[in-house]
């Protein structure tokens, strides 16, 4: 999907000492964290569900995801940030919420050093800012992995066949 110039706003999110890029146009809002609803049998890295205005909405560590320990910042950093993709929702928990940033479509590039699965799968592409090249983190697949990720530790437990 090719970018308009206005949608080549972003904001940086810290996993521990990993930032990424999260695009504006993605995120519904940013909240101070509340205890999420834990729910049984599902990855380690999903901490559960919060309701915030009726919606119950799904909350998934991204220091958990990307196996970062860790944390560079202090507690009081934390954020949970929202963002939808088509009709789903999800809430990132990081570490710490950065400054936002504005690109030019052309700076946003695929990445093609694959370094790790994961994080090739999940910060697919990068934009070049002025001293440092900055990950991307893609929303939708995201909520894809997650769902994977949950499905499959239900079906190994027998919940789902």
């Amino acid at each position: 999907m090719a970018l308009h110039s206005e949608d080549c706003l972003g904001i940086s999110a810290f996993a521990g000492e990993l930032e990424m890029g999260v695009l504006i146009r993605d995120i519904q809002e940013i909240i101070e964290p509340v205890q999420p609803l834990f729910i049984p049998v599902t990855d380690p890295f999903f901490s559960g569900l919060i309701s915030i205005r009726g919606s119950i909405i799904p909350v998934l560590s991204l220091r958990s995801v990307f196996h970062v320990s860790k944390q560079s910042f202090s507690n009081k950093d934390n954020k949970y940030v929202v963002c939808v993709s088509g009709s789903e929702k999800i809430a990132i928990s990081v570490d710490a919420v950065g400054d936002p940033f504005r690109f030019a479509p052309e700076d946003l590039n695929e990445v093609t050093e694959k370094t790790d699965e994961l994080m090739f799968k999940l910060l697919p592409k990068s934009v070049q800012l002025d001293k440092k090249r900055l990950p991307m983190l893609s929303i939708p697949d995201l909520i894809q992995y997650g769902t994977r990720l949950n499905t499959k530790k239900r079906e190994e437990a027998g919940y789902i066949s």
